[in-house]
C-alpha cells in the first residue's frame, strides 16, 4: 500500500509535455503581440519628432520672411539666428537630397521657391515615405523637390 501511494505521488508531481507546450505557445503569442505594438509606438514617436523638426524649420523660414521680406535659401536658413528663431540643435538641412529612414530623425530637405515660399521634405516613419510641409505660398505638384513642390 505504501508503495502504491509513492508511485501515484511520483506520477502526479510534474507537468505533462502537452501542458508545457501550451504554456510556451501562449507566452509566444503574448510576446509577438507586444513586439508588434512596440514597433508601432516607436514609428509614431519617430514620425512626431520628424514632423516637429519640419515645423521648426518652417517657423524659422517664416521668421526670416517677416524680418527680411523674402524667404531664405537653404544656406541662408542654416545660418539664420535671431533670438529664438534658429534651427534646433542637431537638425541638418540636406542639400537636394530627400531624407530616409536612416537619417529622418535628424535631417530634412528645404527647397526655396523664389521669394514666395519653400518646401520642407521630412521622413514619415509610419508610412515609410517623404512628406512635405510648405512654407509661404509654395504648393504641391510642380517641378521642385522630387516633383512634389513648386
Amino acid at each position: 500500500m505504501v508503495l502504491n501511494k509513492m508511485k501515484s505521488i511520483k506520477r502526479n508531481s510534474g507537468f505533462t509535455i502537452v501542458e508545457l507546450l501550451i504554456v510556451i505557445v501562449v507566452i509566444g503569442i503574448l510576446a509577438a503581440i507586444t513586439i508588434v505594438a512596440y514597433s508601432g509606438i516607436t514609428a509614431r514617436a519617430n514620425t512626431t519628432k520628424a514632423q516637429t523638426n519640419a515645423e521648426s524649420i518652417q517657423k524659422v523660414a517664416e521668421t526670416y520672411n517677416a524680418d527680411l521680406g523674402l524667404y531664405p535659401t537653404q544656406a541662408q536658413l542654416s545660418a539664420y539666428t535671431t533670438g529664438s528663431a534658429q534651427l534646433p540643435t542637431g537638425i541638418t538641412l540636406l542639400a537636394a537630397t530627400l531624407p530616409t529612414s536612416a537619417n529622418g530623425l535628424t535631417s530634412a530637405d528645404y527647397v526655396a521657391k523664389g521669394t514666395t515660399g519653400g518646401c520642407i521634405g521630412w521622413w514619415n516613419f509610419t508610412t515609410s515615405a517623404v512628406v512635405y510641409t510648405f512654407v509661404g505660398n509654395a504648393t504641391a505638384g510642380g517641378t521642385g523637390l522630387a516633383g512634389s513642390c513648386t
